[in-house]
């Protein structure tokens, strides 16, 4: 994976954004309810036999606050909604379909949020294209809430469902299908609740390179992300459910499997997004009651310290502080290839610290530290259950910080040994 160069939104001159993806080698809380937003708008029919055929043509037309309502059928499109808050209702997972076509060029012209990247040196900014430009629905700079539900994107280069800079983010009831980044992905926004979700990812790179997707679903850049993301079903992605840059949320009772790496909580001080003299301290999450299972996919993505292999992780915090990983069951997590040629540690649960990489600040993320492990079954993960990295595991490593305790787990075997001495 690598690194996305920001972004210019189309219609604000000036106001450089950023699309920030992340690095898979350091790699919602309180929400306005469901329908809030539409209960004092207008509702936007949208299909063959109504008012509006496309989608994008009922969002230029509708007002913060309105409902578009989707007849079941496949719709062509990439949705760029721009300072609005709506919400969009289709009719069922498996009856309203947002679609990309996967031929090259595509037959139909993206509606893009994202026009223009622009990196800290702009003499070496490459022109933006679809993977920055084409996500099934991106709402940017919503005026109010959001709220998405009973539809399906599918093979859109960018993402499935984004929203930047969102104040309240519900997206429930969906279906995503090999996106080229993320499946669902709350950026610099507050207040999201991501829940009952299935998210599928498409390797669509080579033998030598496997191209699955960043994140199945990611909280990115988000100070104050008060998220949850519960009760999803994601597989086949580089990480299944991602927790970037980002303080605040509970990720519960999800299923996440056959991935190369489950769960994420990390803190890598890249520049934050869209401000970037800011650092957003990634932290205070709890991960409870999820499964994270056969993840053994294998990743490779090249970045400035060469390529990076990654595969076999079930739940790995790096340089976070204040998490509670409590009652989930983290099993059978094997790397597909010898662990010795890995970037970082495979294991069941593994804690890491990491120096600071790719980034232009130079900000120390500081160690993983303030970690409470309970009531977790870790076992038959190789090539061990638990993992707290140090240096003689791998050079790059640092020891991990304070504060990490565990409490009434079961697993087998650790590093060190005496976390699962009998």
């Amino acid at each position: 994976m690598h690194h996305t160069p920001t972004t210019k939104p189309r219609s604000r001159a000036g106001t450089v954004r950023g699309l920030a993806v992340a690095s898979a080698t350091g790699l919602l809380l309180a929400v306005l309810p469901s329908g809030v937003a539409a209960a004092a708008g207008h509702t936007l029919e949208v299909g063959p036999g109504e008012r509006y055929k496309t989608i994008q043509d009922a969002v230029d037309d509708a007002a913060s606050g309105d409902t578009l309502k989707i007849a079941p059928g496949t719709y062509t499109e990439a949705v760029c909604i721009e300072g609005k808050g709506l919400t969009i209702v289709g009719s069922g997972r498996d009856e309203t379909i947002i679609d990309w076509p996967l031929d090259e060029p595509p037959a139909v012209e993206p509606a893009a949020c994202w026009t223009e990247q622009e990196r800290v040196d702009p003499a070496e900014t490459p022109p933006g294209d679809v993977s920055d430009n084409v996500s099934g629905l991106f709402f940017l700079n919503p005026d109010g809430p959001v709220d998405v539900t009973a539809l399906q994107t599918r093979n859109h280069p960018a993402h499935g469902i984004a929203a930047w800079g969102a104040d309240g983010l519900d997206v429930s009831d969906t279906k995503g299908y090999g996106h080229g980044r993320y499946g669902i992905l709350a950026a610099d926004s507050t207040g999201s609740r991501i829940v009952d979700n299935v998210e599928v990812g498409v390797d669509r790179g080579t033998a030598d390179q496997p191209d699955r997707g960043t994140a199945a679903i990611a909280v990115a850049d988000s100070e104050d992300a008060r998220a949850r993301i519960a009760g999803n079903v994601v597989e086949g992605y580089n990480i299944g459910l991602f927790a970037r840059e980002s303080r605040g949320g509970r990720i519960v009772g999800n299923s996440v499997s056959g991935n190369c790496l489950g769960v994420v909580v990390f803190d890598d001080a890249l520049t934050e997004i869209p401000d970037a003299t800011r650092n957003v301290e990634g932290g205070d999450w709890k991960v409870a009651g999820n499964r994270s299972a056969e993840n053994d996919l294998l990743c490779r993505s090249t970045r400035g310290r060469g390529t990076a292999i990654l595969s076999g992780v079930g739940v790995q915090i790096t340089n976070a502080d204040d998490v509670d990983i409590e009652h989930n069951v983290i099993q059978d997590n094997t790397p597909g290839v010898d662990p010795a040629v890995l970037a970082s540690p495979a294991g069941g649960l593994v804690l890491l610290t990491q120096p600071p990489f790719n980034n232009p600040l130079g900000t120390d993320p500081g160690p993983v530290e303030d970690v409470e492990v309970a009531g977790n079954t870790i076992t038959g993960n190789a090539p061990v259950d638990v993992v707290l990295g140090s240096p003689d595991l791998n050079p790059i490593l640092r020891p991990v910080g304070e504060g990490i305790e565990f409490r009434h787990n079961t697993c087998n075997s650790s590093i060190p040994p005496d976390i699962c001495a009998p």
